[in-house]
């Protein structure tokens, strides 16, 4: 076998190529990319370059006999930083753990399991398993066909009604408020001052005609809007303290 090339990740068609894969887009996505007729050109191109399909990405050819530590120098992924960071001298793999946001180095491990790798006492480091990512590939798929529970069972509806109950008052505010065509009124503290904003000449078309079609000045126009955006966006207690009651 020849020996693999790194300089070939310097081509542009790789390196852009790689890049998309390693930011989630699909085989159709990276075509379109490049304005080639299917993803065959693609795979051809990689493995005259020394390249084969892992499942996920292109590795090189000799990947097979290469360490994960080896093959992560030209991973751009997290699970790629933290095979690279537990290969350093001395690397502490509880640290890498916490480094990499996870709260223990079970839960990292969960991620890399995820990811399709397995630890490796021996490389005191995470592998790659060809069959693990199969595993889970079929796994997902199996999942995508299981019929939903049926409708008569609550057991599948319990995070969804509790998550209803801590919102049952606004909902009941939803429920219950009559839309009679009229706009609401909120008194507000404190001085009137004024303060000049530049509007998009239709948006102020809109506020000058609605004022004169349901008589109502664009000034309470404006209270009314910037009160409701307020209480939609979770700045109900702020908008309650400077409200006159």
């Amino acid at each position: 076998m020849t020996t693999f090339d790194p300089s070939v990740y310097d081509d542009p068609k790789i390196k852009t190529t790689l890049a998309l894969l390693a930011e989630g887009k699909s085989k159709q996505e990276i075509t379109e990319h490049f304005g080639h007729k299917g993803w065959f050109s693609i795979d051809q191109y990689f493995r005259r370059k020394g390249f084969r399909w892992n499942g996920n990405t292109f590795v090189p050819e000799e990947a097979e006999t290469q360490s994960a530590a080896e093959a992560a120098r030209f991973l751009n992924s997290k699970a790629g930083q933290i095979i690279r960071q537990l290969s350093q001298s001395n690397a502490n793999i509880r640290q890498v753990a916490i480094k990499q946001g996870f709260a223990t180095v079970d839960e990292m491990g969960d991620y890399m399991r995820g990811q399709g790798y397995v630890w490796s006492s021996e490389q005191e480091n995470y592998e790659y398993s060809e069959s693990l990512s199969t595993k889970q590939k079929n796994e997902q798929t199996a999942a995508s066909q299981v019929p939903s529970k049926s409708a008569d069972s609550l057991e599948g509806y319990h995070h969804l009604l509790a998550y209803l109950l801590s919102k049952q008052d606004k909902l009941f505010d939803l429920l219950e408020t009559e839309n009679e065509g009229t706009l609401p009124r909120y008194k507000f503290r404190g001085a009137k001052a004024n303060k000049t904003l530049g509007f998009p000449t239709s948006l102020l078309t809109l506020l000058s005609d609605f004022s004169k079609e349901f008589n109502v000045t664009q000034r309470d126009i404006i209270e009314v809007a910037l009160a409701e955006f307020f209480k939609k966006y979770g700045y109900d207690d702020q908008l309650n303290s400077v409200l006159q009651t």
